[in-house]
């Protein structure tokens, strides 16, 4: 199976350390279920590649990435790397750390779900937080993808940027590393994203109570902030950003699902696996 999902809701009070160890143990398993091939795995983290890939010979064209839990005393944290290298602990890899879950900024009842895909390459997590002062009830806590980006002809030269890295529905897009417009190399990078919406969340904001509800979908691309050079041609596989007017796990288009939250929120779509379980309530 190349395409696994996961939902799970947490009443207020209970996303908290433990629940965080027990998360990162379910998305390690459904990486590993979807079809990555593992790289590198310690007790706290995981390396994977794209399914197909051999392991250790991770180069620019193969999605890589890991998954790290992180004990930080009362909380408990989920780090997620786009990796260019063997693997992210190895000194010689590029690699960015970017956090997708922490029990710490979780306050209500939290809603969460993952998917991955393991032999197109790419994870997605989004989570909604009980929100009383939102007209939807809801708001965003964690919306991230890993994304694999596609690149037109004119731009397929390798050591510019990696070709993947981690967006989030607030407009950032973190590849593993780039090259600047100086020749530098960049083991921070990044960059913004943009759509004809604008840049992320730029032209999002309320409704005017009464007006029609738009719905509509378009790419998001990878935008040119921090001096990175190669990151303005291309668009990402698996984002698609909408308007308002879609609920939660609404059908965007066949195979994609929309992600909302309250009404300052991005909606965006990403790939749909068929079915999310929860994983403490059947095996996946």
């Amino acid at each position: 199976m190349a395409r696994l999902g996961l939902k799970k809701t947490y009443p207020n009070g209970t996303f908290d350390k433990a629940a965080v160890a027990s998360l990162y143990s379910n998305l390690r398993n459904m990486v590993v279920d979807a079809g990555f091939v593992v790289a590198f795995e310690i007790p706290t983290a995981v390396d994977f590649l794209r399914m197909g890939s051999p392991a250790g010979t991770a180069d620019d064209d193969v999605p890589h990435w890991a998954f790290e839990y992180v004990d930080q005393g009362s909380y408990g944290e989920i780090r997620a790397y786009p990796v260019f290298g063997n693997h992210y602990l190895d000194a010689d890899a590029y690699k960015h750390a970017y956090t997708i879950v922490n029990s710490g900024w979780v306050y209500e009842e939290i809603t969460l779900w993952f998917a991955c895909d393991g032999a197109a390459g790419w994870w997605w997590l989004h989570a909604t937080q009980v929100d009383t002062n939102s007209a939807t009830g809801v708001s965003m806590r964690f919306a991230v993808a890993g994304t694999t980006s596609r690149r037109y002809a004119s731009d397929m030269h390798q050591g510019i940027c990696s070709r993947y890295g981690i967006w989030d529905a607030w407009g950032d897009w973190e590849p593993a590393y780039s090259i600047t417009e100086e020749g530098l190399l960049e083991l921070q990078p990044w960059t913004g994203t943009w759509s004809p919406f604008g840049e992320g969340w730029t032209f999002n904001g309320k409704r005017q109570p009464g007006s029609p509800l738009p719905k509509m979908a378009v790419p998001q691309f990878p935008n040119r902030d921090g001096d990175i050079g190669a990151c303005i041609l291309g668009e990402f596989n698996e984002i698609l950003v909408l308007t308002d007017g879609y609920a939660q796990e609404e059908t965007v288009v066949p195979g994609w699902v929309a992600m909302t939250g309250d009404e300052w929120d991005q909606p965006y779509a990403v790939p749909t696996p068929a079915q999310f379980v929860d994983p403490d309530a059947q095996p996946l």
